[in-house]
Order: C-alpha cells, then structure tokens, then sequence
C-alpha cells in the first residue's frame, strides 16, 4: 500500500502556539494523576481506617485495576475521536465532554470523603468513584495527544513532542519535590486548583485550535475511511513498543534509578532523595530540547533504536558499580538517551498508520503502556522487596530492547510507505 504524501509545504511547519497549548493540557492531566496518587492513600486510610500500609496497599490496587481497564478505554475513544475527526472536522466535542466529566468527578473525590465520613456506603461509593474517574480520564487522553500531527509534519513531530517532554518532565518533578506543599494545601483546594487547571488548559487548545486552517489536510477530509484489518500489524508493534516502553520506564524511574540515587548518590551530593529524583526529572526535561533538535537530521525510528540501546548500553554500566561519580555520569547519558525516547514515542505511534487512524494507534501505544504497568503491577505488587537490583535492571534493560526490536520491525514495514 502506497499513500501519497500531501503536497502542502505548510503541513510539514511547527505551529507552535497550538503544541504548547496542547503540552499544557498534558501537564494538567499529569497534575491532576499526581493530586490523585498523593491523595488516595490518604482518602482510603480515612474512610476505611486502615493503617498506613494497608491504605497504601490498595490504593496500589486501585491503580492496577484503572491501567488494566485503559488498556480497553485508550484504542476505544481514540478509534471512536477519529471517526468524530472524519464526520465533524474536530475531535474536540469528545475532549472537552471528557474533560467536564472527569473535573466533576475528581471534585466529587474530597467531596466524599469530607462530607461523607467513615461508613459502609462511603467505602462502596469512594473506591467505585476513583475507578470511574480514571475510566473517564482514559476517554480523552488519546483524542487530546493524537493532535499533535495536526500540529507538525511527521519528521518534525519528535521537535514538537520535546515541548510535551520538556512540560511533563517540569510537572512530574512536583511530586518528589513538593509532596509536603501538596499535602499542606488539603484536599479540596488541591483538586479544585488541578481541575481548574485542566479546564483552562483544554480552553486554552480550543481558542489555539482556531487558527488552524480548515483546509490544512482536505485530502484527508475527503478520503475514504482506511479498514483497521488493513493495519492490524502495525497497531500490534505500536501496542508491543508501547508495552515495552511502559515497563521499562516503571522499571528505571520507580526502582532503578531512585535505588541507585539512594545508594551513590545522596552520600556523593548531601542532598535528600527527594531533591535529587526532582532534579533528574528536571534534567531529562531539559534535556529534551536538546534530543528534539537532533531529531530534526535524524530519522525518528533510527534515533529511538539508539536511544534505547544507550539506555540498555547505561543500565549494564550501572550494574557494575564503578563507584558514585560514574553512576552520575552514567544517569546522565540515560537521561539524555530518554528524553529522545519521551519525545520520539507518539512520534512513532503516529507514523505507523495513516492520519485518519491516529487517534486509535495512540490510543493502541497507551493501552500497552497501561496494560504492561498493570501487569507487572498485579505480578510484582512490591518490587522494592520482590526484585534484587541486578534483576530490577536486568529486565528493565531487557524491556528497552524489546522495544527497539519493536520500532525496527516498525521501521521495516513502514520503510516504503508514507502515511503524511
């Protein structure tokens, strides 16, 4: 199969007010998953009076039950914003009734607990309430990130996933640094401010949404609908990347790289763990500008093999403890190699299939990230005590590999054909 790439020089330019809108409705929905997890254990812990730990426990297992659910939701409502994309211009009606659901639902959290108080219908209302929450928060995510080829060609779409890199990085540093801040807010305004956040940020994509041409991709407007059993291939190498990209990244950022901090470098630094894994996010944040320029001479695919091979190349110099300043070092690299993994992977999702189908193929990409955290979540409930080090980054290695095998089978099948 062989797709014409559009002729229109502009469809390949940055529009860069519509990608910084659209990495602001990402950090909003990463603070809000934040406000969430900080706060879960609190609310069961109140609600169900269960000690410390055993609130911690299952809260553990409500978010293992809503990424084995997303797993379903993610290709569903991406699929199903592609055919709103076809009939009414605009997956936007999707997103923001999504986005209002899930607000009002995430309000209605505290809402529960604080008004409701410590008995039988409140402990069937407040962990059904967080799965439905998350359930409608899953809704949205593909449809808003899948929006991200509307605002780049495909060889400039890594550049642009850079801002989405540079903005989660930022925002997912608030949670090691700023827990105590957090916390010290309370509930209700905590997840007033993120649902403010979130609605702001979708109105703000909405207004940028505007000054997009309406006859930017008219061939795709007109084309005939493309049959799914056509790229079913192609969807099961995005949904195995994706996969692999999750739990190698559950793996380094929630075992190895915090053990390794802990171990060589709060000694080194003098600084807390808190401090430190903040300012590793910072950094892979950063970093990502950097990583997104490169793409721009480098194809994506070829840039993301790499990148995960340096990762693996990193993880295996880690394992032989060479002492504090080489671990430094070493993080370092890893970092600068995932933040061109961070800032390729929709990227990749989005060149696997044609345009028409990208909300599905991001929402397939998700759905295994989702569904490979979810199971090693179910398998592996306390990987601090379960996994050794040298296990932890073995297979966290082995995970990185098996997802660059992934986007070269990728790059195989897609070598001749364009879907611009």
């Amino acid at each position: 199969m062989s797709i014409a790439p559009s002729p229109n020089p502009a469809s390949n330019q940055i529009r860069w007010l519509q990608v910084w809108s659209l990495a602001s409705v990402q950090g909003a929905i990463s603070l809000t998953w934040i406000a969430y997890a900080v706060y879960l254990p609190k609310f069961i812990e109140q609600v169900f009076a269960y000690p410390t730990s055993q609130a911690q426990q299952f809260a553990g297992l409500l978010l293992v039950i809503e990424s084995a659910i997303a797993v379903i939701i993610e290709p569903l409502f991406g699929g199903l914003s592609d055919r709103w994309q076809r009939w009414y211009s605009s997956r936007m009606p999707l997103i923001v009734a999504g986005v209002i659901g899930s607000t009002a639902l995430f309000i209605a959290l505290p809402a529960v607990v604080v008004f409701g108080g410590s008995n039988e219908i409140v402990r069937l209302i407040l962990p059904s309430l967080a799965v439905l929450w998350a359930i409608v928060m899953a809704t949205f995510r593909s449809p808003v990130i899948c929006l991200l080829a509307s605002f780049a060609g495909a060889t400039q779409l890594p550049l642009a996933g850079s801002v989405l890199t540079l903005v989660g990085g930022f925002v997912g540093s608030i949670r090691p640094l700023a827990t105590s801040f957090i916390l010290g807010l309370g509930a209700p305004a905590t997840f007033v401010i993120a649902s403010f956040t979130l609605l702001a940020g979708v109105a703000g994509l909405r207004s940028a949404m505007i000054y997009i041409p309406k006859n930017l991709n008219p061939a795709l407007e007109n084309a005939e609908p493309f049959k799914i059993r056509d790229f079913l291939n192609n969807l099961a190498i995005v949904m195995l990347v994706g996969g692999a990209i999750g739990l190698g990244m559950r793996l380094l950022m929630g075992d190895v790289l915090p053990r390794t901090l802990k171990a060589d470098l709060t000694g080194l630094t003098g600084l807390s763990f808190e401090v430190l894994m903040g300012s590793a996010l910072i950094t892979q944040a950063l970093l990502a500008v950097g990583t997104g320029n490169i793409s721009k001479f480098i194809d994506n695919k070829r840039l993301m093999i790499f990148s995960l091979g340096g990762i693996a190349a990193g993880l295996g110099l880690l394992a032989g403890g060479y002492g504090a300043i080489a671990s430094l070092i070493v993080i370092l690299l890893i970092l600068g190699f995932l933040s061109a993994v961070n800032n390729g992977m929709v990227a990749f999702a989005l060149t696997m299939v044609p345009k028409a189908l990208g909300g599905l193929t991001v929402g397939t990409f998700f759905g295994g990230l989702s569904g490979a955290i979810a199971i090693f979540g179910y398998l592996v409930p306390k990987s601090s005590e379960m996994l050794s080090t040298p296990n932890a980054i073995l297979l966290t290695a082995i995970a990185f590999l098996l997802a660059g095998v992934g986007i070269a089978l990728g790059e195989r099948i897609t070598r001749k054909v364009s879907f611009e």
